[in-house]
């Protein structure tokens, strides 16, 4: 009996240790450098959006710069069953619990720097092989002072620190066109929320290097999702800013991504629907 009892006792051991571990790939030593780019379509905002309601209305807008500000950028083997807090926020990072998943994680932040439609190396860094069926990302609060990487010193480009977006997470510069007169605007957006995106994400055990391209629309931050109506970044009363925080989160809900064997700033298989769960704020 005590034997019996001995290996009941060694079988749920070894169940709960199972439990208590990611699903995602764990290192047995081996790396594979990984390298994340990103594009931003601004064609729905420079082609021109639906006239607002009213006499005093925009008519149209165009975006010349961004800046987006991404944080803890995780690969996920079972992307379905992730949850991800999609609520605007201001609390702190929560910290990753498991040692295992600071592996399969890209920590940042990342402040990547937007000047037209062009892929934009943001991030190099390794990963265990395996199979990720996609990602998740957090739209990220840079706090004043703090370390980050920057896109333009990973493309070797000058920047000024006046482009750092401090206590802002999305910053963007602009014109928008309202009773005839172009008026320029610099809108700035400082909420935090999660997003996921599904893709082909699988890293090789037998190749060298990956690529790792995702794409996002950026002139869906300025469409009220409402009714589609063109969005006054001049005009932020509280319900204005409501709408621009549910466009902004519905557009990288909807975004793509996947491996890039062909260096072009698109994931290989986009023609699929890898986008992410829509927005239900």
């Amino acid at each position: 009996m005590r034997n019996v009892a001995v290996g009941i006792a060694l079988v749920m051991a070894l169940i709960i240790a199972g439990c208590s571990k990611t699903d995602n790939p764990v290192s047995s030593g081996q790396q594979v450098p990984v390298s994340l780019s990103v594009a931003f379509s601004k064609s729905g905002a420079v082609q021109g959006l639906m006239k607002s309601a009213g006499a005093f209305g925009a008519d149209s807008l165009i975006i010349d710069s961004a800046i987006v500000v991404f944080q803890r950028i995780k690969f996920e083997s079972h992307i379905d069953s992730v949850f991800i807090d999609s609520s605007e926020n201001d609390s702190s990072e929560v910290e990753i619990e498991h040692e295992d998943e600071l592996e399969v994680t890209f920590r940042g932040p990342f402040v990547v720097h937007i000047r037209d439609t062009v892929a934009i190396d943001f991030a190099s860094q390794t990963l265990p092989p395996g199979t990720y069926d996609g990602i998740k990302f957090k739209i990220h609060r840079l706090k004043s002072g703090e370390h980050h990487e920057d896109s333009d010193e990973h493309n070797n480009r000058p920047h000024s620190m006046v482009d750092i977006p401090y206590e802002s997470s999305i910053v963007v510069w602009g014109s928008i066109l309202k009773d005839g007169t172009w008026t320029p605007f610099e809108f700035k957006f400082n909420g935090e929320f999660e997003f996921k995106i599904k893709g082909n994400f699988v890293v090789d055990e037998a190749v060298s290097s990956i690529n790792i391209a995702l794409n996002f629309d950026m002139g869906q931050w300025f469409v009220n999702p409402e009714d589609g109506t063109l969005l006054d970044p001049t005009d932020l009363n509280s319900a204005t800013r409501e709408l621009f925080m549910r466009a902004i989160k519905k557009s990288f809900h909807q975004g793509r991504g996947g491996r890039d064997h062909d260096h072009d700033g698109h994931a290989d298989d986009d023609g699929d629907d890898h986008g992410g769960e829509p927005d239900h704020d």
